[in-house]
C-alpha cells in the first residue's frame, strides 16, 4: 500500500513539473517557482539594458545641451551687431532746397540700415555757419556736418577736426576739381555732392507775356529789367537780409568781368600785386547798388531773405531772381504750374559771357564721432549712383563724379551751352578766410548806406591779409 501510494505521489509530482513547464510565465505557479530566475533576469538582462540607455541618453543630452550653447554663443555678437545708433547731421543744405528730399533719403537708408537712425537738422546758411562754428569751439561737433568747399574748410581740417576719407571707395569716381575744393593738405576730408552755377532764374510766362528775350549783353539786361518795371512787376528779386545772398551778384559777375580776362588775380593778390580797391570790384559794385536805384528790385530788398525771394518769384510778384540752380527746386516745389528758365548774368564787359561754377555742397564726418563706421556708411550711401542721381535730378544740380546721370532740370540744363564757353568757381573757394565774410558785411553796409564801396573793398583786402598770416 505504502509502494502505491508512493508511486502515486511520484507520478504526481512529474505531472506537476509537466504541467509548470507548459503553462505561461505569467501563471501563479510558475511566479513561486521562477521567483529566483525572474530575478536574475532581472538583476542580470534587463538592468544591464537599462544601464545602457540610460548611458546613452546620457551622453546624448549634454551633446544636445552644449549645441544649443553654441547656436546662442554665435548669435549674440549678431545682436550687439545691430545695437541701434543713432547720428546726428547737421548742414545748410536742407534750408536751401526744403527737406523733403533729404527726408525721403534717410528714409531710404534707414530702412537699409535699421540699426542706424538718422536725426537731420537744418538751418539757413548764416545761421547754420553761427552754430556750426560754436559747436566746433566747443567740442560739440555733430557726427556729420556740411563744410564749404575749397580754403574756407581747411582751418577746421588743419584743426584736427575733420575725418580723413581718403579711403573711402567712392574717392576714385570724383572729378578732378570737385576732389580739389574737397581736399587739404593732399587728402580728401569731406566729400562734394553736387555742382552747382550760379545765374538768372525767370519766369518764362511773364517774359513771353511781355514780349521779352533773353538778353545775350548786359544793356540788353537793362532793357528787360526796364520793360518789366513798366509792366508793374519787379524785375528783380533781392533778399539781401540774409548775408550769404548778397555774394550772388558779384559772383555772378566777376567770371566776365575779372578772370576771363585776367585769370590769375587771386594769385595777384596773394603774391602782392594786386587789391581789390582799384579793380574791376569797384565798376561791380556801383552796378550792383545801380540796379536797386533804378527801381529794378523790391524796395526793402534788406527787409527780405531767401525764402522771401524766392515766394515773390513763386508768387508771380518777380519776374528773375538772381541765384544759384539750386532755388529752381524750392520754386517748382512752391509752383509747380510755372515754367521757369535760366540764363547767365550777361554782365560781360565786352566779351564772351563765362559762367559761375563750382561744387557747391560737402559732407563731412567729426574726428570725434563716436560712431565712424556708420558715418561712412552714410556717406557711402549718399555717393551711391542711385542715390546721387535722386539728389541731383530733384535739386537740379550737377553730379561731381563720374558713373552718375541725373535728369538735369531743364532751366538748369540751359546754362550747359554757356558753360561750354567759360566758367570760374565761386569766388571764396580760392580766398582766405575772412574775406568772404567781409564781402558779406560790406555788401549789406553800403545797401544800408553805412559804408562806401571804397571802404568795402579795402576791408576785404585787409581781411586778405589778415587771413594769409
Amino acid at each position: 500500500m505504502k509502494a502505491k501510494f508512493n508511486i502515486i505521489f511520484t507520478i504526481s509530482l512529474l505531472l506537476v513539473f509537466l504541467l509548470s513547464a507548459c503553462q505561461p510565465a505569467a501563471a501563479p505557479v510558475a511566479e513561486e517557482t521562477e521567483a529566483v530566475v525572474v530575478e536574475e533576469e532581472v538583476v542580470e538582462e534587463p538592468v544591464e539594458e537599462e544601464v545602457v540607455v540610460e548611458e546613452e541618453v546620457a551622453a546624448e543630452e549634454p551633446a544636445a545641451e552644449e549645441v544649443v550653447e553654441e547656436e546662442v554663443a554665435t548669435e549674440e555678437p549678431v545682436v550687439e551687431e545691430a545695437e541701434p545708433v543713432t547720428l546726428e547731421f547737421y548742414h545748410w543744405f536742407g534750408a536751401d532746397i526744403g527737406d523733403t528730399l533729404i527726408k525721403e533719403i534717410n528714409d531710404q537708408f534707414e530702412a537699409e540700415y535699421p540699426n542706424i537712425k538718422i536725426e537731420f537738422e537744418t538751418a539757413d546758411t548764416d545761421t547754420y555757419e553761427q552754430v556750426i562754428t560754436t559747436r566746433l569751439s566747443a567740442n560739440d561737433a555733430p557726427d556729420l556736418f556740411g563744410v564749404f568747399p575749397g580754403t574756407k574748410f581747411h582751418p577746421i581740417a588743419e584743426a584736427g577736426l575733420l575725418m580723413d576719407l581718403s579711403e573711402e571707395a567712392w574717392v576714385a569716381d570724383l572729378f578732378a576739381g570737385a576732389k580739389f575744393v574737397s581736399s587739404y593738405d593732399g587728402k580728401v576730408m569731406t566729400m562734394p555732392q553736387d555742382a552747382n552755377v550760379i545765374g538768372v532764374i525767370y519766369n518764362k510766362g511773364i517774359f513771353a507775356d511781355l514780349g521779352l528775350e533773353v538778353p545775350t549783353n548786359w544793356e540788353e539786361f537793362l532793357a528787360v529789367c526796364e520793360a518789366i518795371k513798366a509792366s508793374g512787376i519787379t524785375p528783380l528779386a533781392f533778399g539781401l537780409q540774409d548775408a550769404w545772398v548778397t555774394q550772388m551778384v558779384p559772383f555772378a559777375m566777376a567770371p566776365s568781368a575779372i578772370y576771363r580776362d585776367d585769370i590769375d588775380f587771386d594769385a595777384k593778390i596773394y603774391a602782392g600785386e594786386a587789391t581789390f580797391v582799384g579793380s574791376a570790384w569797384q565798376q561791380m559794385m556801383e552796378d550792383y547798388v545801380a540796379l536797386k536805384e533804378a527801381g529794378y528790385t523790391n524796395e526793402d530788398v534788406m527787409g527780405a531773405g531767401y525764402e522771401l525771394g524766392n515766394d515773390m518769384m513763386a508768387n508771380g510778384e518777380a519776374a528773375m531772381l538772381i541765384q544759384g540752380n539750386w532755388a529752381i527746386a524750392s520754386l517748382r516745389e512752391k509752383n509747380p504750374d510755372a515754367e521757369w528758365g535760366m540764363f547767365p548774368l550777361p554782365y560781360d564787359a565786352g566779351g564772351d559771357v563765362w559762367v559761375s561754377s563750382a561744387v557747391g555742397i560737402t559732407t563731412a564726418i567729426s574726428a570725434q564721432t563716436e560712431h565712424p563706421e556708420e558715418a561712412k556708411q552714410y556717406l557711402a550711401f549718399w555717393a551711391r549712383p542711385d542715390i546721387q542721381e535722386l539728389y541731383l535730378t530733384n535739386k537740379g544740380a550737377f553730379p561731381v563724379s563720374s558713373g552718375v546721370s541725373p535728369e538735369i532740370d531743364p532751366a538748369a540744363g540751359e546754362m550747359i551751352p554757356y558753360l561750354e564757353v567759360g566758367s570760374y568757381p565761386f569766388l571764396d573757394q580760392n580766398w582766405p578766410p575772412g574775406v568772404q565774410d567781409a564781402m558779406f558785411e560790406g555788401i549789406q553796409s553800403v545797401f544800408t548806406g553805412e559804408m562806401t564801396i571804397e571802404e568795402m573793398l579795402a576791408a576785404m583786402d585787409t581781411a586778405w591779409q589778415e587771413g594769409m598770416q
